[in-house]
């Protein structure tokens, strides 16, 4: 092998960048967690156009309970009886108990979109050493293109940095977002407690009526 060949095979080599990295899939942001779940029975909160309900029968109609009670009520079930709450303070009071559960929704939301958005970012960058790598390959014969590979192998090599840096960011948010999750687990817990009280509280006063 000639010398020159040597040098340019040596070159050539220097200028191939690792593997570009594949994009790292964003996490599922954790869904709120269900309070009233398990023994407490069933339930259906309705506070205009959002609903929030835990029914493990088959013939807990939803929507024959809105016809019935209207958009603003709390039906569950407890001790084996039926009760609907429409006195509009009592339902303020169970809204309060949902806000700090709201709260870290949105927020797990907006982490959420953050991830999409870094998402986005990676596939554009491993969009782009795709076509690096095919102007490497078409022009890798070429020993009149040595400068160019050099060029192609520095903006791949950037590129490979930034999406390493994207990485770190992305698993940054990941942690963030298991850390949103465990708190709100935790507040469904604390929400499952105090709304079981209020419930029966509800009924022993009066203020829940008992239905059918």
């Amino acid at each position: 092998m000639s010398l020159a060949m040597f040098v340019l095979l040596t070159l050539l080599q220097l200028a191939v960048p690792p593997e570009p990295m594949a994009p790292l899939a964003p996490l599922a942001p954790t869904s709120p967690v269900s309070p009233l779940g398990g023994s407490y029975g069933d339930y259906v909160l309705v506070n205009g156009d959002q609903m929030c309900s835990h029914t493990h029968h088959d013939d807990v109609d939803e929507d024959a309970l809105v016809e019935r009670y209207g958009r603003h009520f709390l039906w569950y079930e407890l001790d084996g009886k039926h009760y609907v709450v429409l006195d509009r303070g009592a339902l303020d009071e169970i809204g309060k108990l949902f806000e700090p559960q709201r709260n870290l929704g949105r927020q797990q939301a907006a982490l959420g979109r953050r991830q999409s958005e870094l998402g986005r970012q990676q596939a554009e960058y491993g969009r782009e050493q795709a076509r690096l790598g095919r102007e490497q390959a078409r022009i890798s014969r070429d020993s009149d293109r040595r400068e160019r590979m050099r060029e192609l192998g520095d903006q791949m090599r950037d590129l490979g940095d930034q999406m390493r840096g994207l990485g770190d960011q992305m698993r940054d948010l990941g942690d963030q977002m298991r850390v949103k999750g465990d708190e709100m687990r935790a507040l469904g817990r604390d929400i499952d407690r105090k709304l079981h009280t209020m419930m029966r509280d509800f009924a022993t006063r009066g203020v829940a009526r008992e239905v059918d």
